[in-house]
């Protein structure tokens, strides 16, 4: 029996350092590689207060009053810790009440060109996206896309494909302007979307912070200035996978910027988008295993303030890492 409380009070011990750390690391600003990949998991740390919480009810009874004392102040700091995260993520939970949406928007990963065509153009249409960003789209993928009908629903698109993870694409329902490339690592590219409501589109991929840290951060600081620019001439929308949360400092910095993240201004709760799958090696070679979901938000839709959110969801690509995004918005404030 003591052995057992020993084990139960390190694990205890674990999780409520653990929950701490992440937690922390929501507000450290950082170009270093694990500090900045651990941070993506700070929301993770309400799960640690929490069961710590149910693992010191469990232990209470049956420990000397110098544990107890340890006990009560990790209930304390637990409890905070629970506070301090709620209100964190409690936005993501209420949406601002807009209701008729008349533009959709979808984002979607291919993952170095792997994600099954016909499924990425059965999603978009089935989305009714007027607007659709892909990123890693490589030589052969874009052949293959426009062979399953992709043109004969967007006919108008802009960027280019690519051999790695910096092929990034905008495809239209609206024609196009004003197009240009932006200096980020994976890509990215610029256009005017000359819809009904016309607006500014950046279509962005920053690289991660698991390859390049100070790249990645650098990255996200170039975003910022350039949706900061796109802001002040008018309505803008910044799409595309971030490889950020909004754990991130630099993200946060982002939405600075003027913008609004479309899935917390719906209120349309945790969506996370990566990773769908993960390859695993075997002895009959790399296959791809699946988690029950996706861990974290790294893809989004950021509007300026003329649009109004009215809900995001997610949608499974086979062959992908990602999901996509969809993103429903209100324009009747944009100028006509």
């Amino acid at each position: 029996m003591r052995a057992t409380r020993v084990v139960a009070g390190a694990l205890a011990t674990v999780l409520v350092a653990g929950a701490l750390l992440l937690s922390a690391l929501r507000l450290v600003d950082t170009a270093a590689r694990w500090p900045a990949m651990l941070a993506s998991f700070a929301a993770y740390g309400l799960v640690g207060f929490v069961a710590y919480l149910v693992l010191a009810t469990l232990l209470f009874r049956g420990t000397g009053a110098r544990a107890r004392s340890w006990l009560v102040g990790g209930v304390v700091v637990c409890l905070v810790g629970s506070l301090v995260q709620v209100a964190w993520n409690l936005p993501l939970f209420r949406g601002d009440g807009a209701r008729r949406a008349d533009l959709t928007v979808m984002t979607a990963n291919l993952q170095f060109g792997n994600a099954d065509a016909a499924a990425v153009v059965r999603a978009a249409r089935r989305s009714g996206a007027a607007v659709l960003v892909l990123e890693e789209v490589t030589f052969g993928e874009q052949p293959r896309l426009e062979q399953a009908g992709l043109r004969r629903t967007f006919g108008y698109v802009t960027g280019l494909p690519d051999q790695s993870a910096a092929g990034t694409l905008i495809y239209s329902r609206y024609p196009l302007s004003g197009q240009r490339r932006l200096g980020i690592s994976n890509g990215g590219v610029a256009a005017r979307v000359e819809a009904p409501r016309p607006f500014e589109l950046l279509a962005v991929h920053p690289g991660q912070p698991r390859n390049s840290p100070a790249n990645w951060q650098h990255d996200l600081a170039t975003i910022r200035t350039l949706a900061r620019a796109a802001v002040r001439s008018g309505p803008t929308l910044v799409v595309g996978d971030f490889n950020a949360t909004r754990d991130h400092v630099a993200f946060r910095r982002v939405l600075g910027a003027g913008l609004a993240d479309a899935a917390e201004q719906a209120g349309s709760g945790w969506q996370p988008t990566w990773p769908e799958s993960i390859p695993i090696s075997g002895p009959g070679g790399t296959v791809r295993g699946t988690w029950l979901r996706p861990l974290i938000a790294i893809d989004h839709v950021l509007l300026s303030h003329q649009f109004r959110a009215v809900s995001t969801s997610t949608v499974q690509l086979p062959g992908s890492d990602h999901r996509a995004l969809v993103a429903r918005l209100d324009t009747r404030g944009l100028p006509g």
